[in-house]
């Protein structure tokens, strides 16, 4: 049986990614790579550039425009193939930096970081994006008493 739990680091980590892809023109790609390489990076998550690259180079001008007048700190208005790009980029976050930052954000105060880690290994981003996790990571959770 697995328990359904979301963290409010992958819901942060949702919104950084989609609003930080881009493609479109050479330019806007290569503009909208880095601000999304920096902002994953500032947020302690790992990206690989390629694939970011990848699925960015899909995403149309407008919406490449869109992420590039937005900047790194707000969320764009993209089109519904832009959201969906955008929810790939999950598959780019190396699955290390995304538990490390889960745990970072439920505090070691809260957790104990050995059995989270060991919990959470070998699930992938999108089993740890939908926060669809097994019943192991309750076992982690330290209580008062």
């Amino acid at each position: 049986m697995r328990s359904r739990l979301i963290f409010p680091v992958v819901a942060a980590a949702a919104v950084l990614l989609l609003g930080a892809c881009g493609g479109g023109s050479d330019s806007s790609h290569t503009e909208v790579v880095d601000q999304l390489m920096a902002s994953a990076d500032a947020a302690g998550l790992v990206l690989d550039r390629s694939c970011v690259e990848d699925i960015a180079a899909k995403l149309s001008d407008d919406d490449s425009k869109r992420i590039i007048e937005a900047g790194p700190d707000t969320q764009p208005v993209l089109s519904d193939e832009g959201e969906a790009l955008g929810t790939e980029l999950f598959g780019c976050v190396s699955t290390d930096s995304l538990v490390d930052s889960i745990i970072a954000d439920m505090g070691d105060e809260n957790v104990d970081v050995t059995c989270m880690k060991d919990a959470l290994k070998g699930l992938d981003t999108d089993t740890l994006a939908a926060g669809d996790l097994p019943d192991s990571v309750l076992q982690c959770f330290k209580t008062d008493g």
